[in-house]
């Protein structure tokens, strides 16, 4: 089913020292209260950057995919799959 949105912002932003601290401060933000940062994407995406809701939350998801599949080789590494396994 093709609804004709994508993912474009509402209103366009242009300005990459904002996209780049607005990254960067979610990211210590998320880092600080140990979550991944989605929690702080998906209202900056709506209300700071103008995406549509349904567009923000699947920009959204997509993130966290890649932030998850970058941070599993250093688990791996950190924790052994035996003491994984062990559970």
């Amino acid at each position: 089913m093709n609804t004709g949105q994508t993912l474009v912002p509402l209103r366009a932003t242009q300005s990459l020292p904002l996209v780049f601290g607005t990254g960067a401060a979610i990211g210590i933000l998320g880092g600080m209260v140990g979550l991944g940062g989605a929690e702080f994407r998906l209202p900056v995406l709506i209300g700071l950057f103008g995406f549509a809701a349904l567009s923000a939350v699947i920009l959204n998801k997509a993130m966290s995919l890649v932030v998850v599949v970058a941070a599993l080789p250093a688990r791996f590494v950190a924790v052994p799959a035996a003491d994984v396994a062990a559970h």
